[in-house]
C-alpha cells in the first residue's frame, strides 16, 4: 500500500522526543519493513487549533498543499494517528473522502464528557467527526474501546496491544555493567526511573519515587537512585534529591532513544508510579531490559505490566505502598531476578509492536482491496 500518513499530535521529526513521537515513529517503520510507502502530506498539528484562530490561514494553505500531494501521488488509503478533544483531525476526514480513500485512524479516543465544556466543545465534536468517518479505529488501551463502543459498531473498532521495537532493547549484561562502573555505583541496588522532567504530573512521578527512596534508605543504605531524562522541572527534582536523598542519586540529563537500553540494564528496579499515564512506553523498555517493574493502578500501567509476573502494581497516591513493593524486591534477589525475567518474555511474547502492527496491516489491506476500482 501507498499509505497517506498525518501525525496530528507532532511532526516526526520534532525535536522533542515523548511516547507519542515514538509511537509515530515506530508506526512508520513498522509500515515500511512491511514493504508499504509512507508518504506525509500533513504536519501540520491540531492540538487546541480550533482555539487559536491566527493559525486557521496557515492551517488552510498547508490542507491545499496536503491535497495537492495526494493527488499527485495518488495513496491507497489515508492514516491518522492520534485523534482525541484537544488534539483532533479535522483534515483527514476531508482529504480522505475526496479522493474516495479509506480513512484510518490509530489510537483514537472519545469521551462525552468534553462535549459539555465551552472550550472543548468543538474539539470533542471535530473528533467525533474523524471517527465516525473511519473505515477502521485501532486502538491501543481498553479503556478506548469500551469508550468508542458507544459510537461505532465492533467492527470498526480494532484493539491492538501496545508495544515497542523489541529489537532496539537488547539484553546485554556487559553494557549494563560497564554503565554501573562508570556511573560509580558496583556494590549498590540500583533503582531505574525515567520520564520527561515537564511540570505537572511527569515531574510529580519523579519527586514521589525520590521520596520513596528517601523512605527506604535507612534500611538500605546501598540504594541508589538513577533518574533518567531532563526537561524544564530538572533543577527543582535535583533540589529535592540533595535535600532528602543525598549522595544516592544520579541524574543522566537526556538519553538518546537508541541508548537507553544501556541506562536501564545498569539498574536493578524500574519504579514509576505512572499517575495519569495513558500508555507507559517506559514500563515496556525497562521489562524488555529484564527489569521488574514497581507502579500504580492510576492508569494505562496495568495494561503493560502483569503484576505479580513481571513487577508489582499498587494503588495509587500512596507512598506507603509504593515504597514497600520496592523494598519487597530490594529483598528478594531471587524474586526480583525472576520477575525481571518474566517481564522480557512477556513483553516479546505479546508486546513487540511490528508483529502487533501486522494485524493493523492486514485489516487496512483488507478494506482497501475492497475499495480499489
Amino acid at each position: 500500500m501507498r499509505i497517506a500518513y498525518y501525525p496530528t499530535f507532532r511532526a516526526l521529526d520534532h525535536p522533542r522526543s515523548s511516547g507519542l513521537v515514538s509511537i509515530a515513529r515506530d508506526v512508520v517503520a513498522a509500515m515500511e519493513a512491511e514493504g508499504h510507502e509512507v508518504m506525509v502530506p500533513l504536519n501540520r498539528t491540531t492540538e487546541w487549533i480550533f482555539l487559536r484562530p491566527r493559525e486557521w490561514p496557515g492551517a488552510l494553505i498547508d490542507v491545499w498543499k496536503a491535497y495537492r500531494a495526494v493527488q499527485r501521488s495518488r495513496p491507497d488509503c489515508w492514516f491518522t494517528y492520534h485523534t482525541y478533544y484537544r488534539g483532533p483531525d479535522p483534515f483527514g476526514p476531508f482529504l480522505a473522502a475526496h479522493h474516495r480513500l479509506p480513512y484510518f485512524i490509530l489510537a483514537g479516543s472519545y469521551a462525552t464528557k468534553y462535549r459539555k465544556r465551552l472550550k472543548t466543545w468543538a474539539g470533542f465534536h471535530l473528533n467525533r467527526m474523524a471517527l465516525e468517518r473511519a473505515d477502521a479505529v485501532f486502538v491501543n488501551k481498553l479503556r478506548d474501546v469500551e469508550n468508542l463502543g458507544r459510537l461505532l459498531p465492533p467492527e470498526r473498532i480494532v484493539y491492538i496491544r501496545p508495544g515497542i521495537r523489541t529489537a532496539n532493547f537488547p539484553l546485554n549484561p556487559e553494557l549494563g555493567a560497564a554503565t554501573r562502573a562508570r556511573l560509580g555505583l558496583d556494590g549498590k541496588l540500583v533503582i531505574v526511573t525515567a520520564a520527561m522532567m515537564r511540570p505537572g504530573v511527569k515531574e510529580d512521578g519523579i519527586a514521589f519515587v525520590i521520596d520513596a527512596c528517601a523512605a527506604l534508605q535507612p534500611e538500605f543504605p546501598e540504594l541508589h537512585l538513577l533518574i533518567l531524562g531532563d526537561g524544564a522541572g530538572r533543577e527543582r527534582l535535583e533540589d529535592r534529591a540533595r535535600q532528602v536523598l543525598p549522595g544516592a542519586c544520579t541524574f543522566s540529563g537526556r538519553v538518546e532513544p537508541k541508548g537507553m537500553h544501556g541506562w536501564y540494564q545498569a539498574g536493578d528496579i524500574f519504579a514509576f508510579p505512572g499517575i495519569g499515564e495513558a500508555l507507559g512506553m517506559v514500563y515496556l523498555e525497562a521489562q524488555c531490559c529484564g527489569l521488574p517493574v514497581v507502579a500504580t493502578s492510576h492508569d494505562g500501567a496495568p495494561e503493560v505490566v502483569a503484576n505479580g509476573e513481571a513487577g508489582i502494581i499498587v494503588p495509587p497516591f500512596s507512598l506507603d505502598a509504593f515504597a514497600s513493593a520496592v523494598g519487597d524486591l530490594m529483598r528478594d534477589a531471587d524474586r526480583r531476578r525472576r520477575l525481571g525475567r518474566q517481564a522480557r518474555e512477556r513483553v516479546l511474547r505479546v508486546h513487540d509492536i511490528s508483529a502487533n502492527y501486522r494485524e493493523m496491516l492486514a485489516v487496512m489491506e483488507k478494506v482497501c482491496a475492497g475499495r480499489r476500482p
